[in-house]
């Protein structure tokens, strides 16, 4: 029979099989599976049918909605073996491994892949930026360009890397950030005498219960500050790795799902500084964006020191976005249309990456999946429901240069990565791929209208 493995916070706290039938998952005394003590579960939040074979899932108008591996849902959806529900911070891991695989088989609503064009809603994307923000910039002065590309990867379901030398409000735009947002915050200070279960967590030996249970580290939790990173040892540093990628985690050979949303913002000092240590090509891939901060204008600099003068900004910030909002709004930019010539503009890119002799290795296909995703919300906050290439072309720099490191001989020639893909952009005229995929996607909607 199917069930429920249900996780409150970060530990498993039950199981529920799902009976033939209906089944209403809630807050109220007469639900067939009550989950209490959680405000933001409605008391009727979502319904599932188990009919025949198949397990089916449709949100009952809920307050905060329900999410379906990371997306919200609204309609009802088939379940198969090992998706995860999200409902408030309570997470309903779904077992159906005593079903055939015939059984478990989930027919697409899109089998050919090809992405349709919706009507997306992008006014509330917008909205939602445009308040995170005007909130943030209260504390940071005169970034207002770092602080949208931070709010980019954060739609963008990526995760930031802010290096520059301290002192110039990398943890605090961080904090900022995490201030902002109304959910959990964790801020991890990495040192060289860091272990990996500093971070992950570890298991320890209850005599009450005479059973081993798992405390989490701090990186369970919805927005993670790694200051510092590459002050930690190579070892710790590969501790993320996994849960950057997969937003899971694995400790002595247990899986741990961490809840949505998971964003990572880590500051790193310049990699000469004293007493650093590099980061792996590996995990430098795992960030969507590199920023620096930067020092700020004499004039923003007057400003954060009459702002300084009696107390810190920070501390009178608040929260001025949920999560569930943020959910939704991250799965908002995913709907956002995609043409074949923006497609074909961003290859090109990847694939002049490849062939530059400057570069040890050029970029990877995940390199332009985050290209793709971040130009994506950069179109919906500029109110579009289509991507174009300047969109690509203004975001490539913090997006792919991090990703490419020079070769030894070329560091005469060039000096950062960041020039020479500011060389390749420039040799590649977008006026071409600008007016194709302006044409492609105004025949995708006039097609889809009609």
């Amino acid at each position: 029979m199917p069930k429920f493995i249900i996780q409150e916070g970060y530990q498993i706290t039950g199981e529920f099989e799902i009976p033939h039938g209906i089944s209403i998952i809630g807050r109220a005394d007469d639900v067939a599976l009550q989950i209490s003590n959680h405000s933001g579960i409605s008391r009727e939040h979502c319904r599932v049918s188990y009919i025949g074979n198949e397990v089916t899932l449709e949100d009952l108008d809920s307050s905060n909605g329900t999410f379906l591996n990371s997306r919200p849902i609204d309609s009802p959806v088939l379940l198969k073996h090992k998706d995860h529900i999200q409902l408030d911070d309570v997470l309903l891991f779904f077992d159906a491994s005593d079903l055939t695989a015939q059984e478990q088989t989930m027919v697409s609503d899109n089998a050919s892949g090809t992405q349709v064009w919706k009507a997306v809603d992008v006014e509330s994307v917008r909205s939602l930026a445009q308040t995170l923000c005007a909130n943030m910039a209260k504390v940071i002065q005169g970034k207002d360009d770092v602080i949208e590309k931070v709010v980019i990867a954060l739609l963008s379901d990526g995760h930031v890397l802010l290096e520059d030398v301290p002192g110039t409000g990398k943890t605090k735009l961080a904090q900022a950030l995490a201030k902002s947002i109304n959910t959990d915050f964790k801020r991890i200070q990495f040192t060289p005498d860091m272990l990996p279960n500093d971070v992950t967590g570890i298991n320890v030996y209850d005599e009450s219960r005479r059973q081993f249970v798992f405390i989490p580290g701090p990186i369970f939790s919805n927005v993670v500050l790694a200051d510092e990173i590459n002050r930690g040892t190579p070892r710790v540093q590969s501790a993320l790795l996994e849960c950057m990628a997969e937003s899971a985690i694995t400790v002595d050979g247990a899986s741990h799902i961490l809840r949505k949303p998971f964003f990572v913002i880590a500051t790193q000092n310049p990699v000469d500084s004293h007493g650093t240590y590099p980061l792996p090509e590996a995990q430098l891939d795992r960030f969507l964006m590199k920023l620096s901060m930067g020092y700020p204008s004499p004039e923003a600099e007057k400003t954060i020191l009459e702002k300084q003068a009696n107390s810190n900004p920070l501390t009178s910030l608040t929260g001025v976005i949920k999560a569930s909002d943020l959910l939704h709004c991250q799965a908002l930019v995913q709907s956002v249309y995609v043409s074949e010539a923006f497609r074909d503009y961003v290859v090109t890119i990847i694939n002049e990456t490849r062939r530059h002799e400057a570069f040890a290795y050029g970029c990877s296909p995940r390199a332009a999946i985050a290209l793709m995703r971040a130009s994506q919300t950069r179109a919906a906050l500029d109110g579009r429901n289509y991507v174009l290439p300047r969109d690509a072309r203004e975001l490539a720099c913090p997006v792919l240069a991090h990703r490419m490191p020079l070769r030894l001989q070329a560091r005469s020639a060039w000096h950062s990565s960041e020039d020479v893909l500011k060389d390749i952009l420039a040799r590649l005229p977008i006026e071409r791929w600008e007016t194709m995929a302006g044409k492609q996607s105004e025949a995708k909607h006039d097609k889809t209208s009609k």
